[in-house]
């Protein structure tokens, strides 16, 4: 129950990280997105951040409830991600496992499918593309419902 996506630099074709996706639970609709492995001058940059937008967004769209990070307490750039992506710190796992023959305290963030639509999808989507660029993805999707209603309401009765 594990997933990988490779993230492309779009202006070279190169592979420059990974996101993988572990712990699915369907019957609980709730997944874990670990933190992308990044190569080290791409870890500032838009394209990780996009990656992981692409794979919530998808998530949540399926109806997903819940999306999880478990990162290590030491680690100050996953934390940052982490941070960056909108998620929620709720908490910390003290020897959460055991790494290279040492315990690691885990800290867990979280988010929500009612996060998601509250407004997180709307600050990362902005942080990436913009303002205008969020206004215009707003609009079209406010279309899309309206066409979605349309139909029902054209729906040809049979009785």
């Amino acid at each position: 129950n594990e997933a990988g996506f490779a993230i492309i630099e779009s202006v070279t074709n190169r592979m420059i990280g990974v996101v993988l996706l572990t712990h699915d639970d369907p019957e609980n609709l709730k997944i874990s997105l670990e933190a992308p492995i990044i190569m080290p001058s791409f870890e500032t940059r838009a394209e990780p951040i996009e990656a992981c937008y692409l794979i919530m967004d998808k998530l949540f769209a399926l109806g997903y409830r819940r999306i999880e990070l478990a990162i290590d307490s030491q680690d100050a750039a996953r934390k940052r991600a982490a941070t960056r992506l909108g998620f929620t710190n709720e908490g910390t796992i003290p020897k959460h496992m055991v790494v290279k023959d040492a315990n690691r305290d885990s800290i867990i963030y979280g988010m929500l499918n009612s996060d998601w639509t509250k407004g997180a999808r709307n600050f990362l989507y902005k942080k990436l593309h913009g303002d205008k660029l969020l206004k215009l993805d707003e609009k079209n999707k406010k279309r899309r419902l309206k066409e979605k209603n349309k139909c029902v309401i054209w729906k040809r009765r049979t009785s």
